[in-house]
C-alpha cells in the first residue's frame, strides 16, 4: 500500500495511544523545550567560497561578491536571515512551526518514514498553512518517507538537483527522535553536505580536459576496456596509493613484486622507486601540466619504460606520451567523452573514477576484469593531520612544490584499524566514491590493508597476512603489454556545442538583467542550470556551464543569507553587474575554444 494511503488508514484511537506513550502530558510544551534546547546549540553548517588568487571565471567573480557582501555589513557567523531545515522525525509538529517563528527557514525537508508518526502529525499542524508559509518566504517544503541512509543521500541529492545548490547555503539539522538512521544522518551531517557540495567542476576545467581529450584521441586508443583480462580476474593485484600508512608495508611489497601486479597511483611512484620497487602499471588522471611537471623526475626515469600508464583521455598529453604502452579511459561525466559518444568515437565511460588517483585505479582494473585487488596506501584519512602522506614522498621534500600542501582534521571517520581517523572533505568524498563503486561489484574481492578510514564494501586485513601464488605473473603482463601497445587516432569536433552554450549563457544574462529581486537572480540561475538537461545533448551543456553557475548560486545565497535585510537591495544591484560581467567572460572563452 501506498505511504500515504497507510497514513490515511491508521486508526485514530492508535493515533492517541501512541502520543500518550510518545509525549505523556503537555505535548506543545515539550516539542517546544527540544526547541529552545536546539536554539542554544544548533546543529547548522554554513556554506561560504573564500576569495583566492585562482583565475578561473567563477572564482574571480567570488572574490568580487565577496568584497561587496563584507563592505555590505556581511557577517558569516550571523544567525542566516534564511535557510534549509532538515527535521527528523514529525511526531506531533509543533516543533517545525515554533523554529519556522525563530530563524526565517525558507526550506523545510522532513524525514518520516513511520506512517504513525504522520497520521499523528497531521492531528496537530496544518501541512497546507505549512508548504504556503515556505513559499511564501521563496522557498518549499518537502515530506520524504525515507526507509534508510542511502535513500536518503539519493533523495536529498535529487532535491538538490531539482531545486538548487542554494539549499546548501545555510542548513540546520533537527532530530526529533532517535531511529538507527535518524541518528546515522544527524552524526554525518558534515560528511553528507560536503558531499553535494562538492565536484561541480567549472567552465575552465571542462575545456582544459577538451582540448587534452581531443590532442590524446589523435595519438591513442581511448576504448572501455571491459573484462579484457577477466580470464586473470583472481590474479593478485597491489593499488598502492600514497597514505601514510604505506610505509609500513613498503618493505613487504619488495618481497611480493614477483608475485603481485604492482599499480603505482601518482605520487607514490616515487615512494616505491625510492626503496626500489618499479611499478608493473602506473595511474594518472590530473589534467594540469602541473601534475606532470612535479612529477617529471619519475616519469622521465628510465626504469618506468616498461611501464603501462593507465588514465584518462584528459590527462596532460605529454605525460602519456612518456609511456609507450597505456590503456586510456574516457571519464564519466565529462565533456570529451559526450563529444566522442554524440560523434560515434565514444566508449563506455569510467564512473568512480575520482577525485583521487586510487579510486581511478580500483574503477579501471574493476572495469578490465580483475576481482582480487588489495589496498595499500588508499588511507583517506590520517591519525595525525601532519603525517597526511607516506614519509619519502615529495609532500615532504621542501624543494617540491607539494610540500606546502596541508591537511586539516575536518572530521572523524571510522578507521580500517582503530575505532576513527580524521580525514579532508577530499579524502571523505573518495572514500564514498570507493564505496559507490564496489557496490556495484559484489563478487570483487577487495582487502583494505591500509591503516586509515573504513571503507564499505572491503575487508581490513594487514599485508603481511596475505598470501599470493609464486605461478603467472609474466603471462599475465605479457598478455597485457601486447594489448597496451596498440594505438589508433581519430578526430573530435565540438564548434556547434560551444556556439549554442553562448547563445545559452546570452539568454540567462539578459534575464538576470530583467529580475525583479536578489532571490529571483538566485532563482533565475536554478532554473538555467535545470534547464541545461533539457534535450538528447543536455549532458554537454550540463557539464560545460553548470559548476561554474553553481558556484555563483551558493555565493550569492550566503551572503544574502548573512546580510541586514536593509543591504539586500544594494548587494543585488552590484552584484547583477559582477554576475553580467562574469557571463561576459564565460562566453568569450567559448568563443576562444
Amino acid at each position: 500500500m501506498d505511504f500515504y494511503l497507510r497514513v490515511c488508514a491508521q486508526k485514530p484511537s492508535e493515533i492517541v495511544e501512541l502520543q500518550n506513550d510518545f509525549y505523556g502530558e503537555g505535548i506543545a510544551a515539550k516539542c517546544y523545550q527540544q526547541v529552545s534546547l536546539f536554539l542554544k546549540t544548533p546543529t547548522h553548517l554554513s556554506l561560504s567560497f573564500s576569495s583566492n588568487t585562482h583565475t578561473y571565471t567563477h572564482q574571480l567573480c567570488i572574490n568580487k561578491l565577496n568584497s561587496i557582501a563584507d563592505n555590505l555589513g556581511r557577517n558569516a557567523n550571523s544567525k542566516p536571515q534564511r535557510g534549509t531545515l532538515v527535521i527528523l522525525g514529525l511526531g506531533a509538529g509543533y516543533h517545525i512551526n515554533k523554529l519556522m517563528s525563530e530563524i526565517r527557514y525558507t526550506d523545510v525537508i522532513v524525514i518520516e518514514p513511520d506512517e504513525k508518526h504522520y497520521a499523528m502529525a497531521c492531528q496537530h499542524i496544518n501541512f497546507a498553512s505549512l508548504k504556503a508559509e515556505c513559499q511564501s518566504r521563496g522557498g518549499s517544503l518537502t515530506l520524504l518517507n525515507t526507509e534508510n541512509y542511502q535513500q536518503f543521500l539519493t533523495q536529498v541529492k535529487q532535491l538538490v538537483k531539482k531545486q538548487g545548490v542554494h539549499l546548501l547555503a545555510d542548513i540546520s539539522v533537527y532530530r526529533h527522535y532517535s531511529t538507527p538512521m535518524m541518528d546515522r544522518i544527524f552524526s554525518d551531517f558534515k560528511q553528507w553536505r560536503n558531499g553535494f557540495a562538492s565536484m561541480w567542476g567549472y567552465l575552465e576545467d571542462e575545456l582544459l580536459g577538451l582540448k587534452h581529450t581531443c590532442e590524446n584521441y589523435q595519438n591513442t586508443r581511448v576504448g572501455a576496456h571491459e573484462n579484457i583480462f577477466s580470464e586473470f580476474s583472481s590474479f593478485p593485484v597491489l593499488i598502492v596509493g600514497n597514505g601514510p600508512s604505506l610505509d609500513k608495508d613498503l618493505q613487504h611489497i619488495k618481497t611480493q613484486q614477483d608475485r603481485a601486479l604492482i599499480v603505482s597511483c601518482g605520487t607514490s611512484l616515487s615512494t616505491l622507486m625510492k626503496v626500489g620497487v618499479t611499478p608493473d602499471f602506473h595511474i594518472e588522471m590530473e589534467r594540469t601540466s602541473v601534475n606532470f611537471e612535479i612529477k617529471e623526475d619519475e616519469l622521465c626515469d628510465p626504469r618506468i619504460k616498461g611501464v603501462v600508464l593507465i588514465t584518462l583521455s584528459t590527462i596532460y598529453p605529454k605525460l602519456m606520451q612518456q609511456f609507450d604502452r597505456r590503456i586510456v579511459f574516457t571519464k564519466g561525466n565529462d565533456l570529451g567523452a559526450e563529444l566522442a559518444s554524440l560523434s560515434c568515437k565514444g566508449s563506455k565511460p569510467l564512473y568512480h573514477c575520482n577525485p583521487t588517483v586510487t579510486n581511478m585505479a580500483v574503477a579501471a582494473f574493476l572495469r578490465m576484469g580483475f576481482n582480487n585487488i588489495v589496498l595499500l596506501g588508499c588511507d583517506y584519512g590520517y591519525i595525525d593531520q601532519n603525517k597526511h602522506h607516506s614519509q619519502l614522498s615529495s609532500y615532504y621534500d621542501p624543494n617540491n612544490a607539494l610540500s606546502n600542501v596541508s591537511f586539516d582534521n575536518e572530521m572523524a571517520v571510522m578507521g580500517n584499524f582503530r575505532p576513527h581517523v580524521f580525514t579532508s572533505r577530499i579524502f571523505n568524498e573518495a572514500r564514498s566514491a570507493q564505496e559507490r563503486l564496489l557496490a556495484q561489484y559484489p563478487l570483487a574481492q577487495v582487502k583494505n590493508a591500509s591503516d586509515g578510514a573504513f571503507i564499505e564494501g572491503t575487508q581490513p586485513v594487514e599485508f603481511t597476512e596475505l598470501c599470493f601464488s609464486s605461478n603467472g605473473k609474466s603471462e599475465v603482463l605479457s598478455k597485457i603489454k601486447e594489448y597496451a601497445v596498440e594505438h589508433t587516432g581519430s578526430k573530435l569536433d565540438c564548434g556547434a556545442y560551444f556556439s549554442h552554450a553562448n547563445e545559452r549563457l546570452n539568454s540567462l544574462k539578459q534575464s538576470v538583467g530583467r529580475a525583479n529581486s536578489v532571490t529571483g537572480v538566485v532563482s533565475i540561475l536554478n532554473a538555467f542550470i535545470v534547464g541545461l538537461r533539457e534535450n538528447k545533448d543536455s549532458l554537454i551543456y550540463e557539464i560545460l556551464l553548470s559548476g561554474s553557475i553553481k558556484y555563483i548560486v551558493g555565493t550569492i545565497a550566503s551572503h544574502i543569507n548573512h546580510l541586514p535585510l536593509s543591504s539586500w537591495t544594494d548587494y543585488d544591484t552590484q552584484m547583477r553587474k559582477e554576475l553580467q560581467s562574469m557571463l561576459d567572460a564565460l562566453m568569450k572563452k567559448l568563443s576562444h575554444g
